[in-house]
């Protein structure tokens, strides 16, 4: 093709400059190929970079894009970052923020507008991932999840311990090897979950939820070894913290070496610089345990001992004061008794005839109270206090007659 010629290219037409001289009007280009082949140049010629500058303009479209502008005190330049690529970040950059992007100067054919496609957006250090980690801490803080009072004890003698992390990583085998030094008696439940990548905090909300329909669990260990702060992330991510904070089983959080701090672990019921740590917090050593056991087995012997002498001393105690309360209860008894004694005397009918009085009885020993009882010439016996007298009846007059007295006729 010659240089003057428009040709076909894969999304439109292009053209191969031509020299300066060789251009007229009659040999004009439309702009969409004039854009199209200063793109096509653009992308032939520039290769993919990384460009530093400020963040201006963010904005964060409802597509998942991004736009914003890069500038420094000697220019700008406008570019786009793709959801897919968006999705990546850990947050959105300040306004105003230094950072590098990588990615492909182009131009925006429909506007004839230059700039740059992002693939990668970092900050300096772990700028970026600092400033979303501290975004989600103070919303963390503000729910309360951070507060001490919130954290639960860790079992002191559990039974079964579910460890959640890789079954391909180093910390799974340190956290085995510390239990099996510590505590060999202990049931430990393997949990695989991915520690690393995208989805990988999916993986462990998703393992916490089976843990938690575990009736015979008593502890979770959540736990992986170091690396850099985005290999760690998942950890920071809302999806693995919230399940953290909700999970119903006290758990014990280790990532990474122990300068690393994830929000995981700030969550957690306790927070462990290692996943050998984590284990040693986890379980008792059994050196421990049987020191603990020796110990309550002295004690309690000593406490028998002690309790067996209280008794023996009440006991002696009870032996002395015993003659003492038997014979003042005795003595209350006897008391009681000739008082009872002293009322039944007085109550006794033998009492009242020993003052002078007779009881008249008629055949069967029945006392004669009425004297409708009585009849003339009707025999009777008289009751005296030291005897019987027989007599027999001679009248019979009421109380209101004249007080002749009474005659009867004695045998």
């Amino acid at each position: 093709m010659s240089p003057e010629q428009v040709g076909e290219g894969e999304q439109g037409e292009f053209f191969e400059p031509a020299r300066p001289d060789g251009r007229t009007a009659d040999t004009a280009i439309p702009v969409s190929v004039l854009n199209y082949s200063t793109q096509r140049l653009l992308e032939d010629r520039v290769p993919q970079l990384w460009v530093r500058g400020e963040v201006v303009n963010w904005r964060a479209h409802a597509s998942g894009h991004r736009y914003f502008r890069l500038r420094d005190e000697g220019g700008q330049v406008d570019c786009v970052m793709f959801q897919g690529d968006a999705r990546r970040l850990p947050t959105d950059p300040d306004e105003g923020m230094e950072v590098a992007v990588f990615g492909q100067p182009t131009l925006y054919t429909q506007r004839g507008q230059f700039q740059v496609i992002v693939r990668e957006l970092e900050a300096s250090g772990d700028g970026l991932w600092r400033l979303a980690f501290e975004r989600f801490r103070r919303q963390l803080q503000e729910e309360g999840l951070l507060d001490p009072a919130r954290k639960r004890a860790i079992p002191a003698f559990p039974r079964c311990v579910a460890v959640v992390t890789s079954r391909d990583g180093a910390a799974l085998h340190d956290v085995l090897n510390a239990f099996r030094r510590r505590a060999p008696w202990l049931d430990v439940l393997v949990v695989h979950c991915r520690v690393q990548g995208e989805g990988a905090a999916l993986d462990i909300r998703d393992a916490l939820a089976r843990v938690g329909r575990l009736p015979a669990v008593d502890t979770v260990i959540l736990t992986r070894g170091g690396g850099s702060m985005e290999d760690l992330w998942c950890f920071n991510e809302e999806a693995s913290v919230r399940a953290v904070a909700e999970c119903q089983i006290p758990i014990v959080c280790a990532i990474g070496h122990e300068v690393d701090v994830t929000l995981c672990e700030l969550v957690a019921d306790l927070r462990a610089q290692t996943p050998s740590v984590a284990a040693e917090l986890a379980a008792p050593d059994r050196r421990e345990v049987v020191s603990r056991l020796r110990g309550l087995s002295l004690g309690l012997g000593r406490g028998l001992r002690r309790r067996v002498e209280r008794g023996r001393d009440r006991l002696l105690g009870v032996e002395r004061l015993l003659p003492r309360i038997l014979e003042g209860r005795l003595a209350r008894a006897r008391g009681r008794i000739a008082a009872v004694a002293g009322r039944l005397e007085a109550l006794s009918p033998l009492s009242t005839l020993e003052r002078g009085y007779a009881v008249a009885l008629d055949a069967e020993g029945r006392a004669l109270t009425r004297i409708g009882s009585f009849a003339p010439g009707e025999a009777f016996r008289l009751r005296l206090f030291d005897g019987v007298v027989g007599a027999r009846v001679e009248t019979v007059e009421s109380a209101d007659s004249s007080d002749d007295g009474t005659e009867t006729h004695r045998e």
